[in-house]
């Protein structure tokens, strides 16, 4: 029984949590290696990984499942899936607190006016600005890592209300449900976290009409940059937005002439809000192998219509 894995970065690190979590699989990464261990097509029942050659996955045929180590699925060629095989994403506990520490950091920068005292060093000045502990902050996208966001936020005493597509029952402030309340969620938060895949339904979810309704508020973007239009968002920081935090882009790398890059309003990141660890990740992962060994559904099934 062999794991083919596919992954472009810190690659003998996974390997290494692989054969610790699996030390009676094989672990091949590449066609060489494949065949320098003597693996045959037939062998290879799992493929782990990002970088995954979607085309590949029709040449072996006891293929049981997909296991994605990324918590979204925007990539994935649903056509080149084969019939039969499971995909599950990764919601890795590690980087799910990464992102909330990510979060925590760029609100408490804002609601303490850090960012203000940190342009006044440039002109020696000491003066004092207004902090803002009260202030709310607006989830959008309450799944598993919103909620451990959401979470982190409550611990420094922070408001905290959450917008989902569909119904949540949150320990929480108020949470908006679907579109017709999504202008009301941006109305009622000083700070929106935006944690939302990427899909049909959420592509430029926040456009011009949500950016204003955020007023003199701060976006964080640690989901993904297609879910915000660029270009209202530009547009919102010429005008009353505070700032932008962003960590994900529409394409990545940004482009060097990307007016986002010397905005005076804008903050940039280059996709690191949140680090998947490759040894608490495999565990995720392995749990939902053992699932799929022992005939049951994974934890973290996802279908073409999961968003």
């Amino acid at each position: 029984m062999t794991i083919l894995l596919r992954m472009p970065r810190r690659r003998e690190v996974w390997i290494d949590a692989l054969e610790k979590r699996f030390p009676e699989r094989t672990i091949v990464v590449s066609a060489n290696d494949i065949v320098r261990k003597g693996v045959d097509a037939s062998d290879i029942e799992y493929v782990i990984g990002w970088n995954i050659k979607w085309a590949e996955l029709s040449q072996y045929p006891n293929l049981k499942a997909v296991l994605l180590s990324s918590a979204g699925i925007d990539h994935v060629d649903w056509d080149a899936i084969p019939e039969g095989v499971t995909v599950t994403r990764l919601i890795d506990p590690s980087m799910s607190n990464e992102i909330a520490a990510y979060a925590v950091y760029w609100v408490l920068n804002y609601a303490r006016s850090f960012d203000l005292y940190r342009a006044q060093q440039d002109q020696a000045l000491w003066e004092l600005a207004p902090s803002h502990p009260n202030q709310t902050v607006g989830i959008l996208g309450l799944g598993a890592i919103g909620t451990i966001v959401a979470d982190r936020m409550g611990d420094f005493d922070y408001p905290v209300v959450s917008w989902s597509r569909s119904a949540k029952t949150t320990p929480y402030g108020r949470h908006y449900v679907g579109p017709d309340e999504l202008l009301e969620f941006f109305e009622a938060s000083d700070y929106v976290v935006n944690l939302l895949p990427l899909s049909e339904p959420t592509r430029h979810l926040v456009g011009a009409s949500e950016l204003t309704a955020l007023g003199s508020g701060v976006l964080i973007n640690a989901g993904r940059g297609g879910t915000v239009d660029t270009e209202a968002l530009l547009k919102a920081l010429d005008g009353d937005l505070r700032a932008a935090v962003l960590d994900v882009f529409e394409t990545e790398p940004l482009p060097a002439d990307s007016p986002l890059w010397k905005h005076s309003k804008v903050n940039l990141t280059p996709h690191v809000a949140g680090e998947t660890n490759p040894y608490t990740a495999v565990e995720v992962i392995g749990d939902n192998i053992d699932r799929i060994e022992r005939g049951e559904d994974p934890l973290t099934l996802v279908t073409p219509s999961t968003y």
